[in-house]
């Protein structure tokens, strides 16, 4: 009786973790594959901070899609 509760409850444990690991995943906001050019002098802060904001304008200007949930692109 108390092994079969333990193994029961094991399982049960496995199964809510995999419901939450695919729920993370699956929450998680990925970026469309989008190519823009942008030009950037100073640290890597700055870099990084100018190719947001590049990011950012090519989506303003209809060049590139807003990043979508994750599980949205399983639909296909």
């Amino acid at each position: 009786m108390i092994s079969w509760i333990a193994a029961d409850s094991r399982r049960l444990f496995l199964i809510v973790c995999a419901i939450a690991a695919v729920g993370l995943l699956s929450a998680q906001t990925v970026r469309p594959s989008c190519t823009y050019a942008v030009a950037s002098f100073g640290g890597e802060a700055q870099q990084k901070e100018a190719a947001e904001r590049g990011y950012q304008e090519a989506i303003a200007a209809g060049h590139c899609a807003p990043p979508h949930a994750r599980w949205q692109f399983w639909r296909g």
